[in-house]
């Protein structure tokens, strides 16, 4: 009998080993499994190293949430997976277990996506009251991650564009479709696999063949696979759809009209011959010429660019461009003294000619008066004046007949805004150059200064065409110093001459067109673009200081001792010392006026703060505001010149701290502010608020200081007094321009010679 009761237990015993072997078994499984780091997405389970990201809309910020969270996982890591056990002490962290409903389940048992999306979707209801996070689909359309190294940012593209992505639910792959969590458009994470349809809009299709399409999207080009379907598409905007992870329909957009554009903004275009047509925001340009690329708004030149639109739904989709820009026009914005809005223009001709409003013309005479108010219904797109005559000019009137401008060449287009109406002038390029030479440098001066200014006056203008600053008001400049004076003095012979003489040439650098900056007068010398502290000096390397000596002239300028010496010598020769302004001085009464210099130094650090450094009594950097308790002004000072003498910093100091205002207008606008009487080199009175340049040394006197200074202007690039002085001594157009701006050419806009 015991030999028996002792052979059932040896059986009992080796099962309950066996089963015990078998639960550890799965234990050590369980474990090792909690310690995994989870890299793939799995509808079983949720890693944990998800959820840092999806709580971060709540009280914590995401890193806050990965120590917490390592420590509801046992202290140790992210790796593994949510629980039921975890789950329960993740709700009691988030003060929500008792709000939360969720099925019961063994501690030990991992929590289904289905099951966690539950407990999630009850978690955004009783915590995310600011509604920071939302679902969405999308397909993800590259296998790539693009990241920024240094901040460790993740982004991947999908058909709503880019998103960055949390660290730890990056698991997507080339087709993926997923509904996912976004925040701040960022992916915090997956809520489950998604099988679509999802439609990729608008985008270029360059080609389709052998069951791939080269699409171009967020300035990629991307091979898709579309297997299955014979498309033919060439160089056209197509709606893409996929579904269950592949495309599985193309939609050509058939619907194209071709223009040029004439005004854009952020919500609608304007195009002519078609009006104004809505767009979704962003308008995607696309060039098929060359290289195939897509461009941004920069790109797109109006008024001389002819493009293909594609539309639907009375929406532009997409712009095609067969062929660059021709620069034939331009289009100029007619103040109103600052504004760009006139309350009710009137205008009169001197020919006979139309008006148009939409698709009605009518005929009128010269002399009428043409009253906008009157031409303006509900909703018209523009009104536009065009003469039969090309020489027939175009005034602004009082009313009654009277001229109370100059003539304008070309038409006029006037567009009514909240504001009041908005005036432009488009012309061709050459007859713009007609009123900008004569009122920007005078017809007097010597035939080939008067060429370097059209040569310097068309590169400048041809940077503007492309910049497109007023493309919302239809125009790419104004006609005033902000771009280039434009039909301020009458049209003469000889700047008709310079402009015909040097027809389409323009200045370029390293194969680009420069933008030919250019001042009144020197001091005997220019400087280069660190008086402006723009930056990326290397795309200016044509604007180098140069000496405006006369020949046979030497002056050193290596020091402050030596720079004033210089400056003061109003007797030495150079191209510009036939100017009034070549020499210059001011007294600027600065240590009594400490408010006033302060409300200057205050104006300009609000345009720009990076231009204005305040440093407090022990040297450390300060702010604007602490200007306040720096006390009284004590001493000005030049912190440091640039190369060819213009002060670059001005040191400003105080009882308890230093103000350095930077660039040479800042320089010119602070002590300008405190100036009282500035004369000339033949000591008239000269009344301006800015100093007459940057150009000037400091000599202490009684509460302030004498400033004696060269030169009118910026003085960067041509000097037009000293281009004028040039000429006179026998220097061509071209050499005088190879002088002020280096390493450049002289070639031709319109044949490329």
């Amino acid at each position: 009998m015991r030999k028996g009761y002792s052979s059932k237990r040896e059986k009992y015993l080796t099962a309950l080993m066996a089963v015990l072997l078998v639960a550890l078994a799965i234990l050590f499984v369980q474990a090792v499994m909690d310690e995994k780091v989870i890299l793939e997405y799995s509808n079983e389970y949720v890693a944990m190293a998800e959820l840092p990201s999806q709580l971060s809309f709540t009280y914590y910020e995401e890193e806050e949430w990965k120590e917490k969270l390592k420590e509801i996982n046992s202290g140790k890591n992210l790796n593994g997976k949510l629980t039921f056990g975890k789950l329960e002490k993740l709700l009691e962290q988030l003060s929500v277990r008792e709000y939360v409903t969720y099925p019961e389940r063994f501690s030990w048992k991992n929590v289904s996506r289905s099951e966690w999306n539950g407990v999630y979707e009850q978690i955004l209801d009783l915590l995310d009251t600011e509604g920071k996070v939302s679902a969405t689909n999308l397909v993800f359309l590259t296998d790539e991650t693009e990241g920024e190294k240094e901040e460790e940012i993740l982004r991947r593209l999908t058909q709503k564009g880019y998103y960055e992505v949390a660290e730890g639910v990056d698991y997507f792959h080339y087709y993926d479709m997923y509904q996912v969590y976004v925040k701040d458009n960022r992916i915090i994470g997956i809520s489950s696999e998604c099988k679509g349809p999802l439609t990729l809009k608008n985008v270029f299709v360059h080609s389709t063949a052998q069951e791939k399409a080269e699409i171009l999207y967020e300035s990629q080009k991307i091979l898709l696979d579309i297997e299955g379907l014979e498309e033919d598409i060439k160089d056209t905007i197509c709606d893409m759809e996929w579904t269950e992870g592949r495309v599985t329909a193309i939609y050509k957009k058939e619907d194209m009209i071709s223009g040029k554009v004439l005004s854009f903004n952020d919500k609608q275009i304007e195009i002519s011959g078609y009006g104004t047509l809505e767009h979704n925001g962003t308008l995607k340009i696309y060039k098929t010429y060359g290289t195939v690329e897509e461009l941004d708004e920069s790109k797109l030149v109006i008024g001389n660019l002819q493009a293909d639109f594609v539309v639907a739904e009375k929406q532009v989709c997409g712009i095609i461009l067969k062929e660059p820009a021709s620069i034939e026009t331009i289009r100029v914005l007619l103040l109103n003294e600052e504004s760009p809005y006139h309350e009710n223009p009137v205008f009169v001709t001197d020919a006979g000619g139309t008006v148009t409003v939409g698709d009605k013309t009518e005929e009128i005479s010269p002399g009428n008066p043409i009253t906008m108010s009157e031409f303006f219904g509900e909703s018209p797109d523009y009104v536009k004046i065009a003469l039969e005559d090309e020489n027939g000019r175009i005034y602004f009137s009082d009313g009654a007949g009277a001229h109370t401008s100059l003539g304008y060449r070309g038409t006029m287009e006037i567009r009514k805004y909240p504001e009041g109406y908005g005036v432009v002038n488009e012309l061709s390029l050459e007859q713009y150059l007609y009123g900008v030479v004569p009122s920007e440098m005078p017809s007097s001066y010597e035939r080939e200064a008067l060429c370097v200014q059209a040569v310097c006056a068309r590169s400048y203008a041809c940077i503007q065409l492309m910049k497109g600053d007023y493309a919302a008001l239809g125009a790419h400049v104004d006609d005033s110093t902000s771009y280039q004076v434009y039909n301020k003095q009458e049209e003469t012979p000889q700047t008709n001459l310079a402009v015909d003489d040097t027809i389409g040439e323009v200045i370029k650098y390293q194969g680009e067109v420069a933008e030919a900056y250019f001042f009144s007068t020197s001091c005997g010398y220019t400087g280069d673009m660190g008086l402006w502290n723009v930056g990326g000096e290397e795309r200016f390397g044509y604007l180098q200081g140069i000496s405006l000596l006369a020949e046979g002239e030497e002056a050193d300028i290596s020091s402050e001792e030596s720079f004033a010496e210089f400056i003061k010598n109003k007797d030495i020769a150079s191209y510009d010392s036939d100017s009034s302004y070549f020499r210059w001085q001011a007294e600027v009464m600065a240590l009594k006026e400490t408010e006033t210099v302060n409300n200057a130094i205050m104006e300009r650090a609000g345009a720009n703060a990076s231009n204005v450094q305040f440093l407090k009594a022990d040297g450390s950097e300060g702010k604007a505001s602490d200007l306040a308790g720096f006390g009284a002004l004590k001493e000005i000072s030049v912190g440091e010149r640039g190369s060819g003498g213009g002060v670059k910093v001005l040191r400003i100091s105080y009882e308890k701290g230093t103000v350095n205002v930077i660039t040479e207008y800042n320089i010119r606008y602070v002590l300008g502010a405190a100036a009282g009487k500035v004369t000339d080199n033949k000591g008239e009175a000269i009344d301006m608020k800015l100093l007459p340049s940057a150009y000037f040394t400091l000599t202490p006197v009684d509460q302030g200081y004498l400033l004696q200074g060269g030169g009118y202007g910026h003085g960067i690039g041509m000097s037009q007094n000293g281009s004028n002085g040039m000429a006179k001594a026998g220097m061509n157009y071209v050499e005088i321009l190879t002088k002020f701006y280096q390493d450049i050419t002289i070639e031709n806009i319109y044949n490329g010679e």
